[in-house]
């Protein structure tokens, strides 16, 4: 009988050796594992590794598991991925411990090929998975998705750029103004060197955040660091307009015409500076240039037609504040001579818009209120008809 028990007690013995023999950490094996694609298995043995008096403190260990729960984190199998729904945290925080205790070269490991795959390489390929995975959802419109995505690709490799770049389009397209703002600038702050980057940031402050004074200040970052970019002083010029700041404004716009003499648009914010400082000879001048290099030019033949109306308008408003008296009534039959001359003088102007935009609602009123005040009833009528064409209110 004792001899029995003692030869079970030696069985129970040599099983429970074995036993601890079996799971026992060995990080060659865990990468074996890895790259055989056994990532239960392999999961298992870095798990232990990590608690392994011999191998917790082994930066390899955590380059290992960083290995390991990437493949988890972007595997198409479902049993694999279920392993550790954390996956992506979990390498990232390994991969990280691995580098905060590896002081020697990078790490790397051997491909079946014989070549050398670094952890720069490895890294890189995981957040291409992202960022490719990122532009496609992209192009199928579905934004959020895209966000999330670029923004693991900025978790994976914090310095690159283009993850911020494309982030900051994505912000932009969910008009969440506040992101796509940190992600250009943080584009920027890393050494990106597209212009549209500033070129969104200065409309998005400009626009919707109502920001002039920080739209301008982008702007001028901007002339400076493209200097051969033509359309940042264009839209200095015009946040300087909106900003009231004309003058400023008609001196840049004088430098640049000379340097662009056939640019239509900068001939029209010269006129339109010079017609706020109230230089209207000047300001004709100007949109006449600009519809000289282009006949077509709407902007250019409305403001140039509203200040061929400027008299008439200041006329009919004088008009409209005598009163009844003799004198009142005299002097509106004086006013009213001069009014049709002005009229006459500013009415073709007005045609020529309403040519280039005849669904323009202010043109039509303008036009319809002067053949009124003409006489001129085919004409009123005309524009009447056109009202209900168009589906509006005269």
């Amino acid at each position: 009988m004792m001899k029995r028990i003692a030869l079970l007690l030696l069985m129970v013995v040599t099983v429970s050796a074995y036993a601890q023999k079996a799971v026992k950490p060995n990080l060659n094996k865990a990468l074996s594992l890895y790259k055989e694609g056994k990532l239960d298995e392999a999961k298992t043995m870095i798990d232990l590794a990590t608690t392994y008096e011999k191998t917790t403190n082994d930066a390899k260990t955590y380059y290992y598991k960083g290995l390991i729960y990437a493949a988890i984190d972007t595997t198409s199998n479902e049993t694999y991925k279920a392993l550790a729904p954390d996956a992506f945290q979990t390498a990232l925080d390994a991969f990280k411990k691995g580098d905060d205790m590896n002081t020697g070269k990078e790490h790397f490991v051997q491909e079946a090929s014989g070549l050398p795959v670094t952890k720069t390489q490895q890294i890189a390929v995981w957040a291409n998975g992202y960022l490719n995975k990122g532009a496609t959802l992209y192009q199928e419109e579905d934004l959020e998705g895209a966000l999330k995505n670029f923004e693991k690709v900025q978790l994976i490799t914090p310095k690159d750029t283009t993850a911020y770049f494309y982030a900051g389009f994505v912000s932009n397209g969910l008009e969440n103004w506040d992101k796509a703002e940190s992600n250009f600038k943080k584009y920027m702050e890393l050494g990106g060197k597209s212009p549209d980057a500033y070129s969104v940031l200065v409309n998005i402050n400009s626009g919707p955040k109502e920001n002039k004074e920080e739209a301008l200040k982008l702007v001028r970052e901007a002339k400076a660091k493209f200097p051969k970019n033509t359309d940042f002083p264009k839209v200095e010029i015009g946040l300087l307009i909106d900003l009231k700041r004309i003058d400023e404004a008609k001196s840049g716009l004088e430098s640049a015409v000379k340097k662009e003499p056939n640019n239509k648009i900068l001939h029209f914010y010269l006129g339109y500076a010079n017609q706020n400082l109230n230089n209207n000879a000047e300001a004709k001048k100007n949109y006449e240039e600009a519809l000289r290099i282009d006949p077509k030019y709407f902007e250019a033949s409305f403001y140039l037609a509203k200040l061929m109306y400027t008299d008439a308008a200041n006329l009919k408003k004088e008009m409209s504040s005598l009163g009844i008296s003799q004198a009142d009534r005299k002097k509106k039959v004086e006013i009213d001579k001069v009014l049709v001359e002005k009229l006459k003088v500013a009415l073709p102007y007005w045609e020529n818009t309403e040519k280039l935009n005849p669904s323009d609602q202010e043109v039509l009123d303008v036009l319809y209120s002067i053949y009124r005040d003409l006489g001129l009833e085919d004409q009123s009528k005309r524009i009447e008809k056109r009202y209900k064409e168009l589906g509006l209110e005269n």
